[in-house]
């Protein structure tokens, strides 16, 4: 299979691969491997995956890799050798905070705090930036794009993606991905937003030992809290109100997995996103 975009000529090393099982934490039932002569990012061999050795250096990602991680990058039909370091970091740290909060946290939400933009001095590939007025995360690098050069593979198994069904991810890079839609700032987005900003979210305090503890506790299933009038850090009238019922809660996670589910299959078929920005 040829690709359809143009990769720079690996430089990793098996040093470089020992080093991830050495200094930091990748089990050794995780099958690591350099790309073959002529493998991309984008015509990985069957039964693997490719990824970046920034991602395990400064941009937080572990093995298992988080289900969440996995199911947007499902949703939005991306490998995840499409995205730079920007877009993960940013992935990490909502996930991670939200989890911390108790909040359900997913694709949807995301793309309520970011714009994901496709990076046309690396064509094929996704960062994200804040939206206006919805900065969350502070200081994430807005491109790194050296990272490409860092390529490797992994084998798609029990100990690298945990239960998730990986026939779910695409195999292919995707050119486009489908529009956000709406950027109507509601009220669960304005309570989920002041709850975020709690405490420092500062990338730098996002270190591997507090990401396997966060990603080790139970996926959030609570709303944030409603807004009334007031006045908060951004100079909006808004104000914390009382959470919803546990009842409700329940089902509204139970919605989002349904509606999550039912655009998996599609994306199995082959199904064509299409539309930017994004």
């Amino acid at each position: 299979m040829c690709s359809s975009f143009n990769f720079p000529r690996p430089t990793t090393t098996a040093d470089d691969l020992e080093n991830l099982h050495e200094f930091h934490g990748v089990n050794r039932s995780v099958v690591l491997d350099l790309a073959r002569t002529g493998e991309t990012p984008e015509t990985v061999r069957e039964g693997y995956y490719g990824a970046y050795l920034s991602f395990f250096h400064s941009c937080g990602l572990i093995f298992p890799i988080p289900e969440p991680i996995l199911e947007i990058l499902a949703e939005l039909g991306l490998s995840l050798s499409q995205l730079l370091p920007n877009f993960l970091r940013h992935l990490v740290a909502f996930l991670v905070r939200a989890r911390e909060e108790g909040l359900a946290f997913g694709l949807s939400e995301f793309r309520q705090f970011v714009l994901v933009k496709q990076n046309n001095q690396t064509p094929g590939t996704f960062l994200v930036s804040p939206r206006p007025g919805r900065h969350i995360i502070e200081y994430i690098y807005y491109r790194d794009e050296k990272c490409r050069e860092q390529f490797f593979v992994f084998r798609m198994d029990r100990a690298s993606m945990g239960d998730f069904d990986f026939s779910w991810l695409s195999w292919r890079w995707a050119e486009n991905i489908v529009h956000a839609g709406s950027s109507a700032m509601s009220d669960e987005i304005c309570g989920m937003m002041r709850i975020l900003r709690r405490g420092q979210s500062n990338w730098f305090i996002f270190d591997q030992t507090r990401i396997r503890t966060v990603f080790a506790l139970p996926v959030g299933t609570g709303k944030a809290s409603l807004i009334t009038k007031s006045e908060d850090e951004t100079g909006h009238s808004w104000d914390l109100a009382g959470a919803s019922s546990s009842q409700d809660q329940s089902l509204d996670r139970l919605n989002r997995q349904l509606v999550r589910r039912s655009k998996l299959p599609g994306l199995r078929r082959g199904v064509e996103l299409q539309g930017s920005p994004l």
